[in-house]
């Protein structure tokens, strides 16, 4: 298991025996990422903090059903993602998903979450790749979005994002042999 992801694991553990110390150091370190989450799914990106709040209060609830064994921010991840599906669906509003075949990327500076030095294969991607995976990983905006301010068909935008993400999935396996 990744370092990022014991360290995670570690603190839903100890906020299941109610350390409220644990649950602030989580939100510390990895609130911004779980607000980019929010704000994939929601369609008023607005709420993506009061989504994150939920998120928190039913990881308290729900922390001591956690399986050690199991990926802490998968969990958190899946959770927020249902809490902003849901409260779309609470507001009458619809949004059209694409789901992709790549494990989810979450970006700390320069590094992917498990601390692999990424700054190589982000540079093998060309300019329009690089906006791409920022505008998702880094803006946290939905593929519509993207393809509004970049003025192109939501159908070139989905290629674009699928071609930038097997560019530097192939990149970084290559990196990690």
């Amino acid at each position: 298991m990744f370092n990022q992801v014991k360290r995670v694991n570690n603190l839903i553990k100890r906020i299941s025996k109610g350390d409220i110390k644990a649950l602030d150091k989580l939100f510390e370190e990895f609130g911004n990422y779980l607000n980019v989450i929010a704000r994939r799914y929601l369609v008023d990106k607005s709420y993506s903090e009061d989504i994150v709040s939920m998120v928190m209060l039913k990881l308290v609830k729900y922390s001591n059903t956690f399986n050690e064994e199991k990926n802490g921010l998968n969990w958190i991840f899946k959770m927020i993602k249902n809490e902003a599906l849901n409260f779309n669906k609470k507001q009458g509003k619809l949004v059209q998903l694409v789901e992709y075949d790549s494990l989810e990327i979450v970006f700390e500076e320069e590094k992917l979450i498990n601390g692999i030095d990424i700054s190589k294969a982000i540079k093998k991607l060309d300019s329009v790749e690089k906006s791409i995976i920022n505008y998702v990983y880094w803006e946290g905006l939905t593929i519509r979005e993207i393809a509004k301010k970049m003025n192109k068909p939501l159908s070139t935008t989905h290629s674009l994002l699928k071609r930038a993400l097997k560019k530097l999935s192939k990149s970084l396996n290559n990196e990690t042999k």
